[in-house]
């Protein structure tokens, strides 16, 4: 063993890091998932005296405060490759091991500010810290982070009671030679006064040590393989008689005096942290973290952890030790990591107690005033026993804040039923809740039966018909007869996506039953009339499709004379004088089209010369060459679909005639 007398440096430029405090929070009471702003993650240390988390992030070389729910209250940055934490007794500093600055810092434990370094030595690169029995217990090697370049790892002490800092090193060294191939892992049980245990993560051999350090020496009690290898976590049972460990896939129990192994907790996939709680309820978890009793032989209650990464298929995974409960608390906190890398600081705030299915079934339609029976489940890990209650709220169109239909009890396999008779139809939802205790979680299940209403007429006037752009239009809807209810709306709905439904009119219907809306029309418009229902009365709707014709005009000009022949008025044009026509139209969103059609006539019949579809804005030309001495002709229409929207009915302008002479 070897001991070092060091000073203590006060961080203020030993350290170029910086510090970031945020506004407190009031910690949640339901489960919660925030994002951690870390890029790794070297230890999570939880305080229960002022309710706050804190994790180190090696990489990013920081440590991160939180309130209980995840809220970021500080961070301090500038700290190499930070891994373990640890605080003092009474919870003021929160220790650090600097493992690439070969040292341990010192922060206050309620803002992260206020660095002390002591350095450790040359070659001395702590990984995991503990504080018990009066001193702080590190693990170290001397290459950092890579411990299988390099020599064995140790453990060593820092004594910071005296005048000076003291630092002791080579503690694990019985027989000549540390078991430690690279800096071991440490956990310590509660108390404050040891013992500690030590495991290497990164060796097959399972290896566990335990060691004394009550009244500040240290001394190793058992060392043995305890687990099948690769041993990811180990903590403490409170009065310290067992060590709890896990490998890959099996969570290990085994006495602290001689580390035999004395039982198992069954976990099916992948174990990466464990926790043991006050009260000796035992945490494990990787893809999932389940939560036993003390010596359970089935989990309390099972937490599958989500996906939250889109990209690819997989649920989150436990950080490898990152699994902590609040001392002498309830709570079990986690921080779980996604393939891309983004950390969450999860809160289980109900972690002990068993979560109960609460499951219903019924039918899913019934008859008004008629009998309805729901049956249910209420089952739970810690089974219930018989006779438990739990209440019963139906929720309808009469009582739309719900109507207590009282208790029911359980039977001793969890069965119960109701049976209720509803004056109301409609969707009749009926609430199960079961209260919950000090070993069961609350919970509340829901069922719905559409029960049957009487049905009702309801009219509406003028579908089918068409009217001119911008006539006012009245739309009458008429009741038939209803329970409570007489109310009606009136919506129109124009067609085209840039304008919305809107309602024209809600009003009681007059004693006949009706009720009118007027609507000035500029396209194709959908006018529906609608009653909601009531507690007896199903809802119904009426509707009415009416067209709207656009206004378009035809205008002939560039003619020498007008005269008649017969009855019929016709525009004479000299040949060589193209006819001038012009078109306007109703204008809409996007740019229309007018539809020119020209007929001449010949033997006797109007024929087609010519048609196509033209801008409505310009003026259009006709060449009356090699047509001297014929009848002609022309007009214009919008065309649904074709002259650019379908926003309106099809539109013809009349004929106008024209003559074409020498």
């Amino acid at each position: 063993m070897r001991d070092l007398r060091v000073g203590a440096a006060t961080v203020a430029g030993v350290l170029a890091g910086s510090i970031v405090l945020a506004a407190g929070a009031t910690p949640a009471l339901a489960d919660s998932g925030k994002v951690l702003p870390v890029k790794s993650v070297g230890d999570l240390v939880v305080d229960g005296a002022h309710q706050r988390v804190f994790v180190s992030d090696p990489t990013g070389g920081k440590i991160v405060e939180t309130t209980y729910d995840g809220t970021v209250v500080a961070t301090v940055s500038g700290l190499p490759r930070v891994t373990g934490l640890a605080l003092s007794a009474d919870g003021d500093k929160l220790y650090g091991a600097l493992e690439s600055g070969r040292a341990i810092v010192a922060l206050s434990a309620a803002t992260l500010t206020e660095p002390v370094r002591y350095d450790l030595g040359t070659d001395v690169y702590p990984l995991s810290l503990e504080s018990a029995a009066g001193k702080l217990w590190f693990s170290y090697d001397d290459y950092g982070r890579d411990p299988f370049i390099g020599s064995e790892g140790n453990i060593g002490s820092l004594d910071l009671s005296g005048a000076e800092p003291v630092v002791s090193l080579e503690l694990d060294s019985t027989g000549g030679r540390s078991p430690w191939y690279g800096a071991p892992q440490l956990t310590s049980a509660r108390g404050g006064s040891g013992p500690l245990a030590a495991f290497d993560p990164g060796t097959s051999s399972g290896l566990i040590a335990v060691y004394n350090v009550a009244d500040g020496v240290f001394t190793r009690s058992a060392a043995k393989s305890v687990t099948e290898g690769y041993t990811r976590a180990a903590a403490f049972t409170p009065d310290a008689a067992q060590v709890v460990a896990t490998d890959v896939s099996t969570v290990t129990v085994a006495r602290s005096a001689d580390l035999e192994r004395t039982g198992s907790y069954p976990f099916d996939g992948w174990v990466r942290a464990v926790a043991v709680a006050s009260d000796g309820t035992v945490a494990a978890g990787g893809t999932s973290v389940r939560v036993f009793a003390p010596g359970g032989t089935a989990p309390i209650r099972t937490y599958v952890l989500p996906d939250t990464d889109p990209t690819v298929t997989g649920n989150d995974e436990l950080v490898e030790r990152a699994l902590a409960w609040e001392p002498d608390g309830n709570r079990l906190f986690a921080v779980t990591e996604n393939t891309a890398d983004l950390h969450h600081l999860r809160v289980f705030t109900e972690p002990k107690k068993s979560l109960p299915a609460l499951t219903l079934s019924g039918p899913a339609s019934a008859t008004r005033a008629k009998p309805v029976t729901i049956t249910g489940t209420l089952k739970a890990s810690l089974p219930l026993a018989a006779g438990t209650p739990v209440t019963v709220t139906r929720t309808d169109l009469e009582f739309p804040s719900g109507k207590p239909l009282g208790t029911r009890t359980i039977a001793a396999n969890g069965s119960f039923s109701f049976t209720d008779t509803t004056s109301a139809g409609g969707k009749v939802t009926y609430r199960v809740s079961y209260a919950g205790d000090e070993r069961h979680s609350a919970v509340t299940a829901t069922r719905s039966v559409a029960v049957s209403r009487k049905a009702t007429t309801l009219s509406l006037t003028n579908s089918g018909k068409t009217y001119g752009y911008g006539e006012t239009v009245k739309f009458t809807a008429r009741l038939g007869a209803t329970y409570k209810n007489r109310t009606v709306e009136i919506w129109a709905d124009p067609s085209g996506g840039d304008q919305k439904r809107r309602l024209l009119k809600r009003a009681v219907a007059s004693t006949a039953g009706y009720v009118s809306a007027s609507l000035r029309l500029a396209r194709n418009t959908t006018v529906s009339a609608v009653f909601a229902g009531d507690a007896r009365t199903a809802p119904k709707t009426a509707t009415a499709t009416v067209g709207t014709r656009v206004s378009v005009s035809l205008k002939l000009s560039k003619y020498y004379k007008t005269g008649k022949i017969g009855s019929t008025k016709y525009r004479y044009y000299h040949v060589r004088t193209q006819a001038k026509f012009s078109v306007k139209m109703t204008a809409a969103p996007n740019p229309r089209k007018a539809y020119v059609s020209v007929q001449f006539h010949y033997k006797g019949k109007w024929r087609a010369w010519g048609d196509g579809y033209f801008a409505a804005t310009g003026p259009i030309y006709l060449d009356g060459t090699g047509y001297k001495g014929y009848k002609m002709r022309v007009r214009t229409a919008y065309v649904k679909g074709s002259s650019g929207d379908s926003l309106n009915t099809t539109t013809w302008t009349p004929y106008q005639y024209l003559y074409f002479t020498k």
